[in-house]
This record gives structure tokens, sequence and C-alpha cells, in this order.
């Protein structure tokens, strides 16, 4: 991919052949279009695809959080690409076994300067909800007080993830999640962030842990 930087066709866009010029946020780039596949792809490659597909859907629930609060934009690279590519890195493939396990204590769902969560405890009161419990760190601060807790969970076996938006503030402690059907007595993983009543900062998401 080539990058233009006094564009000859005036901000334009378009392709002539395999040539495609495009302006993405204000860059102006050229790249060549791929070949239409005339093998059938390699066993590798079939992973690589099945991966993409498996973090794409486990980022469906909190995509257009992530969207907003995954870092800031840098250059090119959105807050969707960045919290793409932690999926990406941490959905580890076997090439020998032909697998695909997720790390899910380095999964990131959330990335900011707001103050962090301390995650505390799980408690699986029955197999339809969970008690996830966090320490109330704000110290007073009545603005950190009323930050709202966003919770993201996934069950083993499952390549969905279940999201929950400004569950609980703080200061609260704890808030009880009702577990999806699909997710009942199986291995379940949470993390947990918060964000500003504002709506403006977010913290970076916290691996509280798992539990079955």
């Amino acid at each position: 991919m080539g990058k233009l930087y006094d564009s000859l066709l005036s901000g334009t866009s378009g392709r002539t052949g395999r040539i495609v010029v495009a302006n993405v946020f204000g860059n102006e780039i050229t790249r060549v279009r791929p070949r239409k596949r005339t093998s059938p792809p390699s066993a590798k490659q079939i992973l690589v695809q099945n991966r993409m597909k498996r973090c794409a859907e486990f980022m469906q629930s909190y995509k257009g959080y992530a969207c907003k609060y995954f870092g800031i934009r840098s250059g090119m690279k959105s807050s969707y690409n960045q919290a793409m590519t932690n999926l990406m890195e941490n959905f580890n493939i076997n090439y020998t076994d032909s697998t695909i396990t997720p790390d899910y204590s380095a999964i990131s769902f959330s990335k900011g300067n707001l103050l962090s969560s301390i995650p505390l405890n799980l408690n699986l009161a029955s197999a339809e909800s969970l008690e996830i419990s966090w320490q109330d760190n704000s110290a007073g601060n009545n603005e950190r007080e009323n930050d709202l807790v966003q919770i993201l969970i996934s069950a083993e076996t499952e390549n969905q993830s279940y999201f929950v938006e400004n569950a609980a503030k703080r200061s609260d402690g704890s808030y009880t999640v009702n577990l999806p059907i699909n997710f009942r007595n199986k291995t379940i993983h949470v993390w947990i962030a918060f964000r500003s009543t504002d709506l403006l900062l977010a913290s970076n998401s916290q691996y509280t842990g798992s539990i079955s």
C-alpha cells in the first residue's frame, strides 16, 4: 500500500485497472487489488480466516463501545482496528493441532486514562446469575463514585461475548448479571471497565477472572 502526499487526482478516489486510490480519514492511499483466488486455501490460510471470523463474532456485542473507547486514533489505525488487533493477538493459533485458543486474561475491550477498576470476586449465585464485585476506589471523589461500570462476559465453547453497558456505579461495588441461556453451566470469563458519566472518558478493562 502506498500513501499519496500530493495527489494528482485532487482528492478524488477510484480505480484504474488493478490500482485503487481512496481517501481514508484524510489520507490518500493507493493499493493493488488482489487477484481472484484460483486455488483452494491452504489449511493454514483457513485457520487464519477462521480466527478473523471468531474475533469479529466475539467483538460483535461491544463493537460500538470499542469504536469509541479503545484508545485513540493513531494515523489510519482506528479504535476499532486496535481492539481487533488485541483479539487477533490473543486468539492463539496452533497450526499443528489446527486449533484456535483464546488467551482470556490478555483480552481487553476498553482502553483509556480513567481510573481503572480493582476486581474482587465472582460468585455464581445460581446457574442463571453471576455476581461480580469490585473495590470502590473512588476515594470520596464524587465524579469517580458515579463512574459507570461496563461488563463483558464470555463462556468457553461459545464464540459470542455478552456486554452489559452502564450496569452500575463504581461506588455500588457489585452487580448481578443474568446469564444468557447458552452461557449457563459453562466456564465464564469476566472483564470490567469504567466510563465517566459525561461519556468522554473510559478506563482500561481489567480481567476479573473465570468461574464455573
